[in-house]
């Protein structure tokens, strides 16, 4: 409950914005799509799209997050697509189809 968005978000009725449960998901999917190169740290993962993405219930303070993601085909030319879902328990809270792109770092 101390975090700014929930008390921020919607004054008194405080829920974790949907933004930030996207955010999350495609945070997680960028590990996974990291996790098939030998030197990930030479990479960085840029968001490109969201489609369908629905929320069931409410996120609340106090609520644990589960996050599941799986790439829908393998990674192509530094582009991944992947479907994600959220619960918190056994509920599905969030589900979503995310596109990102790995690129790697200008050497400096």
């Amino acid at each position: 409950m101390n975090e700014q968005f929930f008390t921020g978000h919607f004054p008194g009725n405080p829920v974790m914005p949907g933004v930030l449960q996207i955010e999350a998901m495609a945070q997680v999917g960028g590990i996974l799509a990291l996790n098939s190169y030998s030197d990930p740290e030479n990479y960085d993962t840029y968001f490109l799209k969201m489609d369908k993405v629905k929320f069931k219930q409410k996120v609340v303070p106090g609520d644990t997050l589960v996050i599941n993601m799986e790439l829908s085909s393998p990674v192509r030319r530094g582009i991944f697509e992947m479907k994600g879902t959220a619960y918190v328990g056994n509920k599905l809270v969030t589900e979503a189809e995310l596109v990102a792109q790995l690129v790697r770092k200008e050497k400096k």
